[in-house]
């Protein structure tokens, strides 16, 4: 192997993008290989503004905001966003303001969780002069159908009793009429991009309630009652409901699309891979290294891995997905790769497996562990073509 290139995603709660490609280059190198490409990339999710960064670095600057948690009760949160050398254009993350990494597990509540801070950093960034926002979807702790992000930009929600309602899941049930007389002029002539990291819908079986909200929190009571409501306030928002990707956190694809003239939704990874420059560093590869902290179902609905296994293999390059664990039955030839490897030993348990430093071990063990393998493999089929 002369040239592997190693594009995965975080490993969620444990290790940046930037991270996990640190540590399985380290062992990449360490047995040898001489051209090792470090590919920090992300899919909309947590980490994607700083791959970024790392793809274009001498063009960008951080910029800080602080905005309310997705949870009233709890602590505001210090946000940061990029902005590029032009001052045009600002890279920003749901997950830095309305992320489910902010709520502590023993108080993650969907039906109040709100994404009003994600738009008070919306707002932040169009009075630094910015007019194109691109905006990561992924990561959030949110169900409210978007109404925190409108509610953010000027957008009220009015009940059958002219009440204005909080914005909030709790409240898309109680929706009679969306009023935008008051939405600011700056953000409704603004260009928006929308990252999303999953292609689903915003309502039915595949659509934001029923299969993200559960991991959010959400009881079996909750789901049904955010899928009726969400049904209805559907019905509001008009045809964006249907749009790829408009159940992305938990419905601010449908939202912005709906009421934003120039919004559009677009695959978050194929946005930051491009901008990484991963065909381009294809060229000449023996072998591209991919993966994230959980490989399952959803792996295929817009993932990262799913998206690099694409691009790779229509260069011929194969592809080997290291992740944190493996759920269900995913097989690797259903996402375009040679084979999966969960990094964490069986028995290992999950609050340790988690830890940075044990998370970087297992990654580098796993790493060498594979490059050896790899080459016994090699090695074999050269010796047997020889005979």
């Amino acid at each position: 192997m002369k040239k592997i290139i190693v594009a995965c995603d975080s490993f969620k709660g444990c290790l940046s993008s930037r991270e996990v490609a640190a540590a399985v280059a380290g062992a990449l190198r360490a047995c040898g290989v001489p051209q090792v490409v470090e590919l920090p990339v992300a899919d909309g999710g947590e980490g994607t503004v700083e791959a970024l960064v790392a793809a274009s670095p001498a063009a960008m600057r951080w910029v800080e905001c602080e905005v309310p948690s997705p949870l009233p009760e709890l602590p505001p949160v210090q946000t940061r966003y990029a902005i590029d050398a032009a001052g045009a254009t600002a890279y920003l993350e749901l997950a830095q303001a309305s992320g489910l990494a902010l709520v502590p597990h023993d108080r993650r509540d969907i039906m109040r969780a709100s994404t009003l801070g994600t738009g008070l950093m919306l707002l932040d960034a169009v009075e630094h002069g910015c007019t194109h926002l691109v905006l990561g979807l992924g990561g959030s702790a949110t169900c409210d159908g978007g109404m925190g992000v409108l509610a953010a930009l000027g957008v009220e929600f009015v009940d059958a009793l002219g009440h204005l309602l909080p914005p909030c899941a709790e409240s898309l049930a109680k929706v009679h009429e969306i009023d935008c007389t008051g939405l600011r002029d700056d953000i409704a002539h603004a260009r928006v991009t929308l990252l999303a990291d999953v292609d689903n819908p915003l309502c039915g079986p595949q659509g934001a309630a029923r299969v993200f909200s559960p991991q959010k929190g959400a009881t079996p009571a909750q789901v049904e009652a955010i899928e009726a409501a969400m049904q209805r306030f559907a019905r509001l928002l008009g045809n964006t409901a249907m749009l790829p990707g408009a159940g992305a956190a938990g419905g601010v694809g449908a939202a912005l699309t709906a009421f934003l003239p120039m919004c559009r939704i677009t695959p978050g990874a194929q946005f930051v891979l491009e901008r990484a420059g991963l065909a381009r560093h294809l060229a000449g590869a023996d072998l591209v290294i991919t993966g994230e902290g959980r490989i399952d179902a959803q792996t295929a609905m817009g993932k990262i891995p799913w998206h690099v296994a694409e691009t790779a293999w229509q260069h011929g390059v194969p592809v080997v997905a290291l992740c944190g664990s493996v759920a269900g039955r995913v097989q690797a030839h259903t996402l375009g790769m040679d084979c999966i490897v969960a990094v964490t030993p069986p028995h290992m348990p999950l609050d340790i497996a988690l830890r940075p430093d044990v998370a970087r071990t297992n990654l580098r063990r796993a790493a060498g562990s594979l490059l050896t393998q790899l080459h016994l493999t090699t090695e074999k089929e050269t010796k047997s073509s020889s005979k």
